[in-house]
């Protein structure tokens, strides 16, 4: 196990250091010798969808969750592939998503901004806010909220709220 542990890190690694190809095929090769880790599922479909292999990434993260349906990150990353197509049936599924990452696991901060800023791009305000404040009650140190949360209250003329966030996320 510490051993996959550390495999695993060592591929984290290269891909934030973006090069992307060498993470997809260390990736793959690890997939081959721990064919049941879904974790290693989310994380190739990171690498793809980072590579614009969209439909890659999603049969990953489809294989990923026959391993383990209750992977709630899955779900959020699967949410943010149909967000950032950006037609409307892909809202309505980025929602899906989003929701089901959540009402598996809610004290994960990364789906409640991401499904802020569903909210935030449909000018639902309101619901926007409530999102961004769930993930800041959750992570009090996560900056996306924080700046995401910000730009709502710009948009509402609150700027004494948004300089505030701002500030908080610059801090962070």
């Amino acid at each position: 196990m510490e051993k996959l542990k550390k495999e695993i890190q060592s591929i984290v690694d290269v891909y934030k250091s973006r090069d992307l190809s060498k993470a997809e095929l260390l990736c793959k090769k690890l997939i081959l010798t721990n064919p049941k880790v879904a974790f290693l599922y989310n994380l190739m479909g990171l690498i793809l969808a980072d590579q614009k292999k969209i439909e890659q990434a999603t049969e990953y993260y489809e294989e990923g969750l026959k391993i383990d349906p209750s992977f709630a990150m899955i779900y959020n990353n699967l949410g943010l592939l149909f967000f950032h197509q950006k037609s409307n049936g892909n809202v309505k599924e980025a929602e899906y998503y989003y929701k089901k990452s959540i009402s598996l696991n809610n004290k994960i901060p990364e789906p409640h901004t991401n499904l802020g800023s569903l909210y935030n791009s449909q000018n639902k305000f309101q619901e926007a806010i409530h999102c961004y404040k769930k993930a800041i009650l959750i992570n009090p140190k996560f900056a996306y909220a924080h700046n995401n949360l910000a730009n709502v209250y710009v948009s509402l003329g609150n700027f004494t709220e948004a300089k505030k966030h701002f500030n908080e996320s610059i801090k962070l």
